[in-house]
């Protein structure tokens, strides 16, 4: 666990998504929640020496089961749970199941956890409590957690700046690893939302992979997808179909799957990618 100030706390070290806490008067707050049944409990349990309150709030970045499955192992009782709108309605329509949970499960079947594995397949996720639109603000003294959605990685993905700190805790709108899941990706919309994150007074940037950073690594990101951008318009001029395009060799540099997780994760992470470098060639066709 990185203490990052007085107040905010990330963890980077757990398997998929990065998750961070606020120790506010009234309690923690978590930003996410590890997806593995043992690195929730773990984390909890960090968490709870750092406040008499215990777990009081969790704020969802987004619907993917990284930033979700977690929140069905939080022990605290009375956890208030807040989460753009879209994953209310993601969750809600499956009744508290999720599309794509089977990639978890056999990555964990894979390296022999088989039992955490169960877990995940036999976890109800809670929907949330409060939800919004396009952002909220929540004031528990003496921290601020300003929580935009930005989309980019999908239409739900949200990030939480807590401007007292100067630090922002970016969900997957920022990921500080080579090849982002595409797989829904707006590219328009995710260049604008990281060029808004430029602008910001930060000192650390949590991203939603990878580590701890600051404002030049998301501007990197954000010059990758430019690049991307402009490649796929210059095989957009050339004539190419949506198949030629996203299968074309020239974005193979941007691809990258930690091997260490079997084969089903590599699967995977392949099928996004292309999913998403298809996503690119209709936004670069439309203009």
């Amino acid at each position: 666990m990185r203490r990052l100030s007085d107040h905010l706390v990330a963890e980077t070290e757990y398997l998929w998504a990065n998750v961070g806490a606020g120790v506010t008067e009234s309690g923690v707050v978590l930003i996410d929640c590890p997806v593995r049944p043992s690195d929730s409990r773990s984390w909890q349990e960090k968490l709870r020496a750092l406040s008499p309150e215990g777990i009081r709030y969790r704020i969802s970045t987004d619907y993917h089961g990284d930033h979700t499955i977690g929140a069905a192992f939080i022990e605290d009782t009375g956890v208030i749970s807040i989460a753009p709108q879209r994953v209310y309605e993601a969750l809600a329509a499956k009744e508290g199941s999720l599309a794509g949970r089977d990639t978890f499960i056999n990555t964990l079947n894979e390296v022999g956890a088989h039992d955490e594995a169960r877990e995940i397949a036999e976890a109800v996720l809670p929907l949330p409590h409060v939800c919004f639109d396009e952002g909220m603000t929540l004031h528990l003294h003496p921290l601020t957690f300003e929580i935009y959605r930005l989309g980019g990685h999908t239409p739900a993905c949200s990030s939480v700046y807590v401007p007292e700190e100067g630090v922002i805790f970016t969900g997957d709108v920022m990921i500080n690893e080579p090849g982002p899941g595409m797989r829904e990706a707006r590219f328009r919309e995710w260049i604008e939302a990281l060029t808004w994150m430029e602008s910001l007074p930060v000192a650390h940037v949590v991203p939603g992979h990878g580590e701890i950073c600051g404002i030049e690594e998301v501007r990197r990101f954000r010059n990758e997808f430019e690049e991307m951008w402009g490649m796929m318009e210059e095989l957009v001029d050339k004539g190419m179909t949506q198949e030629e395009a996203s299968t074309d060799d020239s974005f193979e540099k941007f691809f990258w799957s930690d091997t260490g997780r079997g084969e089903s994760w590599i699967a995977h992470r392949r099928r996004t990618f292309r999913r998403g470098l298809e996503n690119l060639y209709a936004e670069v066709k439309e203009g």
